[in-house]
């Protein structure tokens, strides 16, 4: 048998092993950019259109009823935000 060859520890500070993703040119059309097109309503107006609200009962009841709810849903939809005010005023 040959002998072994020694792994090779990539240092933070290494870029001979760019991916081609990351050597290809970056997209200029493409932004973070996050718009709230809700801005002009009040605070309790734009919570009511979040998404999150329309289950705001069915979570209330998971929660009292089983040990572990696991929440899915987009980005922006209130998880983080919503839930935890949804138990405070229960």
């Amino acid at each position: 048998m040959s002998a072994s060859r020694i792994p090779k520890f990539l240092k933070p500070d290494d870029e001979s092993f760019a991916s081609e993703r990351d050597a290809a040119p970056a997209d200029d059309h493409v932004t973070s950019f996050v718009f709230n097109a809700h801005q002009s309503l009040n605070l309790a107006a734009q919570r009511e259109r979040l998404p999150i609200r329309a289950y705001r009962d069915q979570i209330l009841y998971c929660l009292e009823n089983y040990q572990t709810l696991v929440l899915v849903g987009e980005t922006g939809s209130g998880k983080s935000t919503q839930v935890p005010q949804f138990v405070a005023v229960v």
